[in-house]
C-alpha cells in the first residue's frame, strides 16, 4: 500500500496575485515495489538448442553484479554474477554470490555490490547502481548446504530507464508452481564459455537452451539435492551446453517466466550432472515479504510550475466536493 504525505510552504506569487502553495509529495514506498507473479503460458512450438549470443532487449530484466568484500580495512573483489530485476529498487540473485572464501577458511560477506542494468555488455552501457542492503535468506548456510541459495539486493538509487526496452521487471511464478519435466528452458548470463579458460568470459550476454530434468534423477546424482527448493536442467547424455562460472544468480527462464536462479553444478556443460537452480516458486512468498519489508522511500520535488498546477487542481477538487456537500445537505431522507 502506498502512503502519500503532503508538505506545503506558502509563497507570494506576484503574477497571479494569489497565495500559491508549493507541494512536495513524499511517497513511502512505491507502487513499483511489487514483484510481478504470473504462471508461465503454454509452451511455444519452437525450441532453442545450444548456446548463442543474445541482447538485453530480449531479456531486459538481466543485471550484472560485481561484489566487493572488506578484510582488515582492505577492499577485495568478491566476484561477478548475474541477477534479475524485480522492481526499480530490488534485484534477485543467488545468496552465494555475496560471499567469498579466503584460504578455504575465512568466509567474507560482500560489503557492497555494484549492479549494471540496461546493457547487453558487462563492461559498458546501461546504468550502474550500488546496493544499500543485501538480504540473504535466513536459512542459507554458505559452508554447510547449498539450500536456500537466494538473496534480494536493495538498491540505493532507482533503476534508470525503468520499463524501457532494455530495463523491465522480471515475472516470477506463483508459489508452488512446478515446471513440467523435459520442458525447454533457457539460462542467461555472462558466465564463461569454457571452464578451463578464464579468458572465455564473454563481454556480451549469452543464452543456452536446456531441458528440465526430473527431481528423482537429480536427487540420485546430487546427494544434497532439495526436492522442494531446487530444480535441475541440462542436456543429459549430450552435454556441451549449460551454465558455468559467472552465470550464478542469473535466471532460468520458462516461457518468459523466471523459474530458477543459477546455483551450482558438478561441472560445466556435463552430460551426466545437470545444472542445479534455486526453485523460485518455493520462495515467492519470501521474495514478496522481503520486498514489502524493504521498500524504498522515493521523494519527488515538484517544480514551481507543477506546484501551481497541483494547487489549482486541489482548489478545483475542493470546489467540487463543496458543491456536492451543499447539494446533499438539502435532501431529507425518510
Amino acid at each position: 500500500m502506498r502512503t502519500i504525505h503532503f508538505m506545503r510552504s506558502g509563497i507570494s506569487h506576484k503574477n497571479y496575485g494569489l497565495r500559491v502553495v508549493r507541494y512536495i509529495i513524499m511517497f513511502s514506498g512505491s507502487c513499483e515495489d511489487m514483484v510481478t507473479v504470473r504462471e508461465p503460458p503454454a509452451p511455444p512450438a519452437n525450441r532453442i538448442v545450444g548456446g548463442r549470443p543474445t541482447t538485453v532487449e530480449a531479456y531486459p530484466y538481466m543485471a550484472y553484479l560485481r561484489s566487493l568484500c572488506t578484510m582488515r580495512g582492505q577492499k577485495l573483489l568478491g566476484g561477478y554474477c548475474g541477477g534479475v530485476i524485480l522492481t526499480q529498487h530490488h534485484v534477485l540473485t543467488a545468496a552465494h554470490c555475496l560471499f567469498r572464501i579466503i584460504n578455504d577458511t575465512t568466509i567474507l560477506r560482500a560489503s557492497k555490490v555494484v549492479i549494471r542494468v540496461g546493457s547487453t555488455y558487462n563492461d559498458r552501457g546501461g546504468s550502474k547502481h550500488e546496493t544499500s542492503k543485501t538480504l540473504v535468506h535466513e536459512d542459507y548456510k554458505y559452508s554447510e548446504s547449498k539450500d536456500n541459495d537466494v538473496a534480494v539486493l536493495v538498491l540505493s538509487t532507482s533503476v534508470s530507464n525503468y520499463r524501457s526496452s532494455s530495463v523491465q521487471p522480471a515475472v516470477i511464478p506463483p508459489g508452488g508452481y512446478v515446471v513440467p519435466d523435459n520442458a525447454s528452458v533457457v539460462a542467461v548470463g555472462w558466465g564463461r564459455t569454457n571452464m578451463k579458460c578464464i579468458k572465455s568470459s564473454p563481454i556480451g550476454l549469452r543464452l543456452v537452451g536446456l531441458r528440465k530434468v526430473d527431481r528423482d534423477t537429480c536427487a540420485a546424482r546430487y546427494p544434497r539435492f532439495s526436492y522442494n527448493n531446487m530444480l535441475c536442467a541440462g542436456l543429459l547424455g549430450v552435454g556441451g551446453a549449460g551454465t558455468c562460472k559467472g552465470d550464478s544468480g542469473g535466471p532460468l527462464v520458462y516461457n518468459g517466466v523466471v523459474v530458477g536462479v543459477t546455483s551450482f553444478a558438478m561441472r560445466c556443460a556435463d552430460s551426466f550432472y545437470p545444472h542445479v537452480f534455486t526453485r523460485v516458486s518455493s520462495y515467492t512468498n519470501w521474495i514478496n515479504n522481503t520486498l514489502r519489508q524493504n521498500q524504498v522511500e522515493v521523494v519527488h520535488k515538484l517544480s514551481h510550475n507543477t506546484a501551481v498546477a497541483a494547487d489549482v487542481s486541489s482548489l478545483m477538487l475542493l470546489a467540487f466536493v463543496t458543491s456536492i456537500w451543499i447539494m446533499y445537505s438539502e435532501i431529507i431522507y425518510f
